[in-house]
């Protein structure tokens, strides 16, 4: 028992010493600059909030103007490398993602056709700046108001990239985190809202269209939502439900919370189809949104169609599609069916064909032997009677004898 006992530790022992080694080997391997996104940056940006800047401990600009006003900002932007770099500057207005978060990485020639005045036309600068090594440059940003006023809110961003890490080809995927947000590994934005006063108008969305369509490859439902108002909407929750055109089943549904919408924006909801093909037809969109902050609810039921050419070509094209075979069984089953019934028809027939030549077989057989025994009956009745009748004129006593 204990030579038993030993052996299980010795052997625990040694796969203990493999695994460690291994462990050692892999971290031998794995290299050592391998770090999140945006520590391979050089610059930092960071901006001086002016004396009219409404929330105070921001790391964005919030201003409140007047008609007419002129204004210049500032923004620090720091380069920590070794070597000068250039920075390129953009101002453009705020968009909303379609994961519900603001995007400042388009320009204006994208806006939606209720944004009066984008962010771009009233605050410029210069695109370049060049920062010296181990230091800082400030980007001086030049903010004309409209001498007729305006309602709600102004809003998007100033974007800060690398010119020389955009050549390289590093763009990433921007993420917008409480005003500051991150593009890539070498940009950053800060955002900048405008208004006249704190004063805002009600807020609103409106569904502009629906359409069949696929989001990485899948395929969804894409519902156009609209905030035609100068307003930002938080904190909005969506509940999307779609079911064919006078059915109440649900045939797909998605559910999000905690969504934003940037003012005078649109964006796509999409609602993902599970990965099925379209099939052509009329359906409807049953939709509700509901803003924690403004306390509003919005309620949307709109009818839609899919065309056979659309579902035809987004299935063509649609990736890990899974397909519906409850169709196909249930004409396989009818045609089975059908097939079975025709096959017990013809059976039946063949049948019945069969036993109706057999009796008139039956019949030609027994016909000969009941004429035979019809004539032999006929002769046998002749002779019997012959017999019987008595020649005419012929007594039946001898003849010479009579009887007195």
């Amino acid at each position: 028992m204990q030579n038993v006992t030993q052996k299980i530790h010795t052997s625990l022992a040694k796969k203990s010493f493999f695994l460690i080694c291994l462990i050692a080997a892999l971290c031998f391997f794995i290299p050592a600059n391998a770090y999140a996104e945006g520590e391979e940056s050089n610059l930092s940006v960071k901006a001086e909030l002016p004396d009219n800047q409404l929330t105070k401990d921001a790391g964005y600009y919030d201003l409140e103007v007047k008609p007419g006003q002129t204004q210049e900002l500032t923004l620090k932007v720091y380069n920590m490398g070794d070597k000068e770099t250039t920075a390129k500057i953009e101002i453009n207005p705020a968009y909303t993602g379609a994961s519900g978060s603001f995007v400042y990485a388009l320009d204006a020639s994208k806006r939606d056709e209720s944004m009066k005045i984008p962010l771009s036309d009233i605050a410029k600068t210069d695109e370049f700046i060049s920062i010296p090594a181990k230091s800082e440059a400030d980007v001086k940003i030049n903010l004309t108001i409209p001498t007729e006023p305006f309602e709600g809110i102004i809003y998007g961003g100033i974007r800060v990239t690398d010119a020389e890490g955009e050549k390289e080809g590093n763009s990433k995927s921007e993420k917008e985190d409480s005003g500051f947000s991150i593009a890539n590994k070498y940009a950053y934005t800060i955002a900048m809202r405008i208004r006249e006063n704190e004063e805002l108008p009600k807020s609103d969305l409106k569904v502009k269209k629906i359409v069949a369509s696929q989001v990485v490859g899948r395929n969804a439902v894409k519902v156009n939502l609209q905030n035609p108002t100068p307003t930002i909407i938080d904190k909005v929750t969506y509940d999307a439900k779609i079911m064919k055109k006078g059915s109440s089943d649900v045939l797909h549904e998605h559910k999000v919370n905690d969504y934003r919408v940037a003012p005078n924006t649109n964006f796509d909801y999409a609602i993902s189809w599970d990965n099925k093909p379209f099939e052509a037809g009329s359906y409807q969109l049953e939709m509700t949104a509901k803003s924690e902050v403004t306390g509003q609810t919005w309620n949307f039921k709109q009818n839609f169609t899919i065309s056979a050419k659309e579902a035809k070509e987004l299935n063509d094209k649609a990736v890990d599609l899974e397909k519906d075979y409850t169709k196909y069984i249930i004409y396989g089953a009818i045609g089975t069916a059908i097939l079975l019934l025709l096959i017990i028809i013809l059976l039946v027939t063949l049948s019945k064909k069969r036993k109706k030549k057999q009796r008139r077989k039956k019949g030609k057989g027994k016909r000969p032997a009941n004429k035979k025994g019809k004539e032999a009956s006929n002769g046998s009745g002749k002779q019997s009677s012959g017999a019987k009748r008595k020649p005419a004129g012929k007594s039946s006593t001898p003849s010479g004898k009579r009887k007195r």
